[in-house]
């Protein structure tokens, strides 16, 4: 391998590293039905799932982890905890003929442990001795653990008359170890009505409309989709010379709730030509107020932010799906789109404005974690500098000019993760013992900032391997191109910016499933109930304009509990394309 090379050679890491993880995990539930009386029921039921998890790690003398320290070796263990219980009534009954009750009343708990041991060591007599009791010097070890609950109780009614109107509302009260003392529990209530029309004797006539019913929704429900203690006030510990000691790590926050989002559903479900083409069609409204973000605070108390309940969202928008059976008989042939199209917006956020991510911020009047910086203009003919835009004070005048120094070009939106629209496409195909399953999945009107785009594309800035339209880098005077002249360490156009946003839209051939089931007579002779041979591509082909590996993913470069970190990529490993093959045995 070449060791002058800017960066460390990564064949070395590929042929000195062991990294091993072995995983053992085991789901189980339990439950129990009890009729107290014909029209009264009770269940209760427990689910347990254990985790643990082993990961040893060595790097050789030949890597740059264990080069000056005779070999590096850590071991991780993991151990997870997690059980779930739910116990409640169910009350069933019909009275006057045209009335039916249902009413259920229950509570649910939820506990989830999670433990991790480390050790690590260096200066091992040999590379052949990898295990760390072989190891001259223990250099580090810690142990942690982490926990949360949730426990909710709850309550559900369900009314018909006569089978063609329906109501039913609900009520929960959620708990979660995650928020603040004074703010532990949130109540979400909901409510809804519908109206099968079709059952009405107005509609006996209409033979081409088999099934149409109208329905109407509002809720409340809760996000706690956020760290086990973010509202405590968190203390670490810490040496120095030998002492031990207490520093803060974390300011509390006992008034941090639940985030609420409060929904307005309408819909109606149809069924034409008897089940040959059904469908939803669906409008809703979604306010979130309370919202989980990361705030800014002074510096001043020794910290940079609190996650703190700040501001309103709205979603608004429409969802459709349509099912049809396209053909009958032996060979059959059915289809199921679904598409969804959302907007949404920030109505109040205190005056603040939030970072997160790359550019990513939330600010009022536009959408959540919208992307904020220069705008690229692309590079002067006369001397191959890189331009961008300038802007009015309030970035709404586009026509401003531009200028080659990046400080003077004011910051403006240049960009929104969130798509206009998802949806999908299944068809399943079946003759005789054949099946054949096809999905595409599309997304459209999304944007994704590119954060390796600044090394990988950087006019000689940096050594990262280079993408091709490099190439087309200004050269002389008068060459029209939007690559910036390559200058050695020049930062010549590589700082962030819109340059590095691209359309991320998409058209992927998700999954295709083929399969062969036995015969009956095949069956028989094997005392098998069903035998069903299949082939399984995932990720076969994508369709998109965006540059890079794939549309479809998200760094991890920031913690995925920032929930301003969307739409951003940094050298973000592609999804595979998986061949899978595999039989199924029912006895």
């Amino acid at each position: 391998p070449n060791e002058n090379t800017l960066y460390y050679n990564f064949i070395r890491h590929v042929q000195g590293v062991d990294n091993n993880q072995t995983v053992f995990r085991n789901v189980g539930n339990l439950y129990a039905d009890y009729s107290i009386l014909p029209n009264l029921q009770f269940r209760s039921d427990l689910g347990l799932d254990l985790l643990f998890q082993n990961e040893d790690y060595y790097a050789d003398r030949n890597t740059n982890a264990g080069e000056n320290t005779n070999g590096y070796g850590d071991s991780r263990i993991v151990n997870i905890v997690n059980y779930t219980t739910n116990n409640y009534l169910t009350w069933d009954t019909q009275f006057a003929e045209d009335h039916k009750l249902t009413a259920v009343a229950g509570m649910s708990y939820q506990s989830s442990d999670r433990y991790l041991t480390f050790v690590s060591g260096t200066n091992f007599p040999t590379d052949s001795f990898t295990k760390l009791a072989s190891a001259a010097d223990i250099t580090g070890g810690s142990t942690t653990q982490t926990v949360f609950r949730f426990l909710s109780y709850f309550s559900r009614a369900n009314y018909t008359f006569k089978d063609r109107y329906l109501l039913s509302a609900s009520a929960r009260v959620d708990g979660s170890s995650r928020f603040g003392s004074n703010e532990r529990y949130g109540f979400f209530p909901s409510i809804s009505a519908g109206w099968i029309v079709s059952r009405e004797e107005f509609m006996s006539d209409v033979d081409f409309l088999s099934f149409l019913k109208f329905r109407a929704s509002y809720g409340l429900t809760g996000n706690a989709n956020i760290g086990n203690f973010p509202s405590r006030g968190l203390y670490g510990g810490t040496g120095y010379a030998g002492l031990s000691g207490l520093s803060p790590s974390q300011t509390p926050n006992p008034d941090l709730k639940w985030e609420r989002t409060a929904q307005y559903n309408f819909g109606l479900d149809f069924e034409l030509v008897g089940d040959r083409i059904s469908g939803e069609v669906d409008y809703y409204i979604k306010k979130t107020d309370d919202l989980l973000l990361n705030v800014n605070v002074p510096a001043t108390s020794g910290f940079t932010s609190q996650l703190r309940n700040v501001g309103e969202l709205e979603n608004k928008g429409f969802e459709f799906v349509l099912n049809t059976h396209n053909l009958v008989g032996e060979f059959q042939w059915t289809s199921n789109f679904n598409i969804a199209f959302n907007s949404n917006k920030i109505t109040d956020l205190d005056g603040q404005v939030i970072t997160g991510g790359f550019l990513n911020r939330a600010v009022e009047g536009e959408p959540i974690a919208v992307m904020w910086g220069k705008e690229y203009a692309g590079v002067d003919p006369d001397n191959g500098d890189a331009l961008y835009h300038l802007h009015s004070e309030d970035g709404k005048d586009y026509d401003a000019g531009t200028t080659n120094s990046y400080s003077e070009a004011n910051d403006v939106v240049i960009g929104d993760p969130n798509p206009d629209f998802i949806g999908g496409l299944g068809n399943r195909f079946s003759y005789k013992n054949f099946d054949l399953n096809v999905l595409l999945q599309f997304v459209y009107g999304n944007d994704i900032y590119n954060g390796g785009g600044r090394y990988q594309s950087a006019n000689g800035d940096f050594f990262d391997n280079q993408t091709k339209n490099q190439l087309n880098r200004w050269q002389e005077p008068g060459d029209i191109t939007d690559v910036p002249e390559a200058r050695l360490f020049g930062g010549n156009g590589s700082n962030p910016s819109s340059r590095y946003i691209h359309d991320a839209s998409y058209l992927r051939l998700k999954n295709v499933v083929f399969g062969y089931t036995l015969p009956q007579s095949a069956l028989d002779r094997l005392n098998l109930q069903r035998v069903r041979l299949y082939v399984s591509g995932l990720n076969l082909l994508t369709f998109t304009d965006y540059p890079g590996w794939d549309p479809e993913v998200n760094t991890d470069l920031y913690s995925q509990s920032n929930n301003l970190n969307i739409g951003n990529e940094f050298y973000s490993v592609p999804q595979a394309r998986t061949i899978s093959f595999g039989v199924n045995i029912g006895f």
